[in-house]
């Protein structure tokens, strides 16, 4: 019926229709609707700043991957919006994929971080599910290890970072690359750590 009456006459009910659309899609938004010559305007209410939306990022607490979450979300936002431009850009299916992948990554890595940290806002306790949290709890276990420990785990951590990248270089499971990129990741940054501690930068 609504979209009989929308689709009779779309001008005179575009008010109508932006109601039903906005229900239909659990939109939420503020409108002011100024009608003018048969033409409706409406502004949107302000979306929240960050720390608005998440206060606890500021407080004395927070736990410091969140914090570190937080930093990386803008990394990856950004990194999003840049790959969406490149994508319109691309001259290559190949190029297309490369750029088409990253882009998925991207989005892939910034939903798991709006996962911790609304986690955190609501339960106010660790979800753990991004790769940063097995990060920091192997950090804080290298301060435990003695010298002959840390070199054993260099060791280990060189071979674990080849394979990897023997696996990615192979381009055979698209499927698995955010999860191996993570794993490396991963790997890199704690090889680092044990680097300074050993004095070996």
């Amino acid at each position: 019926m609504t979209l009989r009456l929308i689709k009779s006459n779309p001008v005179a009910n575009r008010r109508l229709m932006i109601d039903w659309l906005c229900k239909k899609y659990g939109i939420d938004e503020d409108y002011t609707y100024v009608a003018s010559s048969q033409v409706v305007l409406f502004s949107e209410r302000k979306p929240k700043s960050f720390r608005d939306e998440f206060p606890f990022l500021s407080e004395p607490d927070c736990p410091a991957e969140l914090e570190a979450l937080a930093s990386r979300k803008f990394t990856k936002y950004h990194a999003y919006v840049n790959l969406h431009k490149q994508l319109r850009e691309c001259t290559s299916t190949e190029q297309c994929a490369k750029v088409a992948r990253e882009l998925i990554n991207s989005y892939l890595e910034n939903r798991m971080i709006w996962e911790e940290l609304n986690y955190y806002q609501q339960h106010h306790s660790i979800l753990g599910k991004h790769p940063i949290f097995t990060a920091f709890h192997r950090r804080r276990e290298l301060l435990t290890l003695n010298v002959k420990q840390l070199m054993v785990r260099q060791k280990r951590l060189r071979n674990n970072i080849w394979r990897v990248q023997d696996e990615m270089a192979k381009r055979d499971k698209p499927h698995l690359e955010l999860e191996r990129r993570a794993r490396l990741q991963a790997y890199q940054s704690e090889l680092a750590e044990i680097n300074r501690l050993l004095g070996d930068e």
